[in-house]
């Protein structure tokens, strides 16, 4: 995969997050995507399968899936994109 095709994903995710999720699916970085195209050219100008592939592949790469099971399940299109009890942590004021 292209490095910037995966930037341009990852871009999207931190932009498609709000601040208390856990969990982002592809169709909420897809809606990015097409919401900010000037943003994301790479993407944009994909097909819709072709930018979902990339955006499956680029989040596979970077991020666990929300659901263990394999194969093309609504669950494999949502990742971990931050740990709860990490970010409570961090976001409670306690300090390492």
């Amino acid at each position: 995969m292209r490095t910037h095709y995966q930037s341009e994903v990852l871009s999207a995710v931190y932009a498609a997050m709000r601040p208390d999720d856990t969990l982002i699916s592809r169709q909420r970085i897809e809606d990015e995507v097409e919401r900010n195209p000037a943003y994301y050219p790479g993407l944009a100008g994909r097909t819709r399968i072709g930018r979902r592939r990339i955006i499956t592949r680029a989040m596979n790469q970077s991020y666990s899936f929300w659901c263990e099971s394999r194969g093309v399940h609504p669950s494999s299109f949502v990742w971990h994109i931050r740990d709860l009890a990490l970010d409570l942590h961090h976001t409670s004021g306690v300090q390492e």
